[in-house]
């Protein structure tokens, strides 16, 4: 999440993630020791790209499920705050879901949300899950919110919508 006035500099930037991983990387054969890896490069690239920016950057990262972080800045005051979200977290239906709606409280009137995974699918033994996809969280939540806000662009894997209304 990215959050930004006209303008003005530094940009604030919120990233989330519990680095355990999720449902799909257990089944799929990553084991939880592989997450400190994962982890340690987010935080080398996060470095390199802060040392490339134009402005300075004020990172704030929450090592933290992403409806308990969202929660969290809810509480403290930052609804209708950030400029920018990306939601590529949980690939289980009612976690995106979640977090969709929490961070479209947390989006400024004119701000962007981006849907990552819109058409990822698991591939598992008894066939797709819709319950283990993003799907039908992202479908769900467009069509009970389309009048506070417009689809930007809708490519296969990502919707980018921009807040109209609360």
């Amino acid at each position: 999440m990215v959050h930004q006035m006209a303008n003005q500099f530094p940009i604030e930037l919120h990233c989330i993630d519990t680095w355990a991983g999720g449902v799909e990387h257990q089944s799929g054969g990553v084991v939880e020791s592989d997450m400190p890896t994962v982890e340690e490069r987010f935080k080398h690239n996060i470095a390199k790209a802060m040392e490339q920016a134009a402005h300075r950057v004020d990172l704030h990262v929450h090592k933290s499920f992403s409806d308990d972080a969202l929660a969290k800045l809810m509480v403290e005051g930052e609804k209708n705050y950030f400029d920018f979200i990306y939601i590529d977290g949980s690939h289980q239906a009612p976690d995106v879901l979640l977090d969709a709606v929490l961070a479209f409280r947390l989006l400024r009137v004119g701000g962007l949300i981006v849907f990552d995974d819109h058409l990822w699918s698991e591939t598992i033994p008894y066939g797709k899950d819709p319950l283990r996809c993003p799907k039908p969280a992202i479908d769900a939540f467009v069509n009970l919110n389309f009048r506070k806000f417009q689809i930007i662009t809708a490519p296969l894997y990502q919707i980018v919508v921009q807040k109209l209304s609360d």
